[in-house]
């Protein structure tokens, strides 16, 4: 599986679509992933509320954040496609302020996020046409990969042909947690108005 991931990480930093789909169900991967990241933020969401009471997405419970993001799932996933389709056709170089371009300049913070950390691979096992492999993702000396830190995932392939696809994360609620707090510190309010799909 290490080697997969390699094939998956030096299309994602040349930027080869092809190769990224070939290697990734991105759908699979940002369906469940959403769907898991939900059912976890909605489970422990007067929690999320004392640590950030000034995010509103906390604020009216479970039930309503629940209800918020089965409403706009389509906008919020549709959102995650256009900063990867303007991370791969490079379209993200020509980012401007937030403002002008919101779509091109996260994906300009996505391309500075990727140049900021490297994998390191840690145990994988194979069991019939399913695979895991536990990769850390760490950050660098830079203000992005100081921000964050070292992240620990746990990836799911499954056998196609002769090859393997990344079809999951399968420790979301492990993750959600470092990756909330990241969003939390570098996230200002006044970009959710800016984006409009």
């Amino acid at each position: 599986m290490t080697d997969e991931l390699k094939k998956i990480l030096v299309a994602i930093n040349s930027r080869d679509e092809k190769t990224f789909a070939e290697h990734v169900d991105l759908k699979a991967l940002m369906d469940v992933g959403y769907d898991e990241t939900t059912d976890f933020l909605a489970k422990n969401c007067a929690a999320f509320h004392e640590l950030y009471p000034k995010d509103l997405f906390f604020k009216f419970g479970s039930r309503i954040l629940r209800l918020y993001n089965d409403k706009f799932r389509g906008v919020h996933l549709g959102l995650i496609n256009k900063v990867i389709a303007a991370y791969f056709d490079g379209s993200f170089k020509e980012a401007k302020t937030f403002a002008e371009t919101p779509i091109k300049f996260l994906a300009a913070e996505l391309d500075r996020l990727l140049k900021a950390v490297h994998a390191e691979y840690g145990a994988e096992k194979i069991s019939g046409d399913g695979a895991t492999l536990a990769v850390k993702m760490v950050g660098d000396a830079s203000s992005y990969g100081k921000m964050i830190g070292a992240l620990n995932f746990v990836l799911e392939f499954k056998r196609r042909g002769d090859e393997w696809r990344l079809l999951k994360i399968k420790n979301v609620e492990e993750l959600v947690p470092p990756i909330l707090d990241i969003a939390e510190t570098y996230w200002p309010a006044s970009w959710d108005l800016g984006i409009k799909l």
